[in-house]
């Protein structure tokens, strides 16, 4: 530690004058795009998710819960194959691709297969054995990230065989403990830095107060970052289906929890990263949401113009360029604080 100018302290970063030694990986992070969700998990002027990772991304039904969890997993891995275990069963491949598509994701989309034969007939595989698959592929060089689609639908072996209304107290958080601690080992030991995702829901809490995540502690303790997502304003434009979430860091273990990211959604689409950088903008001051968006001065259209024209955003680079210098001239500014 060495004392700044401003009479704090500074960690010393030299290799040669680190004392620790041993096997251990940086820690490396990857920058999503998003503004405030990398500015919301990085820590100090180090911005982006940190990577070996087990994320839990959590919320509400119809909060965007997958569709960041396929669009992290696709910024990830890019040109690497992403591993889905969809033990909901109700994955829509076709959606899977547009997601993973907008994040700039290459590679092929592997899903844990829900369906197997035996004795001649079509069974539905464990979930076990898909979690499993979507693990193992972690230490596949093939592979760059791994989503669990979600924790709350997981069913065991053993609940599965027991009679309806029969009761199997705790085997399905033993599994996911079980899990994530195979999870956060071959996070660990992999040749190269990767991610893997759980999606989950919340329950109320017994005696109504706070709520919980499905699949026991353990996942808490080995998550890296936990991010709870919730729908902030829907139908932007009225009418449209689209919506604003607000992603909460509930923990971030390379850094301080409490901050908060707005990401925009855009059914059928995925997550716009043109439409998070106008409402980043807004949300940060730069520029003003009235009838019309505007910002430096600058008349930049209605929301709902900008909105049709986020989803093709090839043709309509200079409509939301202004948006994207805006806020790296406020990053530059934040970095420079830090420094």
């Amino acid at each position: 530690m060495t004392e700044n100018e401003n009479g704090g302290l500074t960690t010393i970063r030299a290799d040669d004058l680190l004392r620790v030694i041993g096997d251990i990986p940086d820690v490396t992070r990857f920058e999503t795009g998003l503004w405030s969700l990398d500015y919301a998990v990085g820590f100090q002027n180090k911005w982006g998710i940190p990577l070996r990772s087990l994320v839990e991304l959590y919320g509400p039904e119809a909060s965007g819960k997958s569709t960041l969890a396929y669009y992290l997993a696709g910024k990830v891995a890019g040109e690497r194959g992403i591993w889905i275990a969809d033990v909901e069963g109700t994955l829509d491949k076709w959606y899977v691709d547009d997601v993973t598509r907008v994040a700039g994701h290459t590679g092929t989309i592997r899903i844990s297969d829900y369906v197997e034969v035996k004795k001649k007939e079509r069974v539905a595989r464990p979930h076990e054995a898909q979690l499993e698959d979507s693990i193992d592929a972690i230490l596949d060089g093939d592979y760059g990230a791994g989503v669990a689609d979600s924790i709350g639908a997981f069913t065991s072996i053993v609940q599965r065989g027991k009679a309806l209304g029969e009761r199997t107290v705790g085997q399905e958080a033993k599994t996911i403990n079980d899990a994530s601690k195979r999870v956060s080992c071959w996070l660990r030991i992999a040749d190269d830095p990767k991610l893997y995702v759980y999606v989950n829901h919340t329950h109320p809490n017994i005696g109504g107060h706070g709520f919980d995540t499905p699949g026991g502690r353990k996942k808490k303790y080995l998550s890296n970052v936990r991010l709870w997502i919730r729908r902030l304003e829907s139908n932007i434009p009225a009418g449209s289906g689209n919506f604003v979430a607000k992603v909460a860091v509930q923990k971030l273990k390379y850094g301080a929890s409490g901050k908060e990211a707005l990401i925009y959604f855009i059914p059928g689409f995925g997550i716009s990263k043109e439409m998070t950088d106008v409402f980043d903008c807004i949300n940060l001051g730069l520029a003003n949401r009235g009838a019309v968006v505007s910002l430096g001065g600058n008349k930049m259209g209605r929301i709902s113009t900008l909105a049709k024209r986020a989803e093709e955003p090839g043709k309509h680079a200079d409509t939301f360029q202004p948006f994207a210098q805006a806020l790296a001239a406020e990053r530059r500014r934040l970095d420079e604080a830090l420094k």
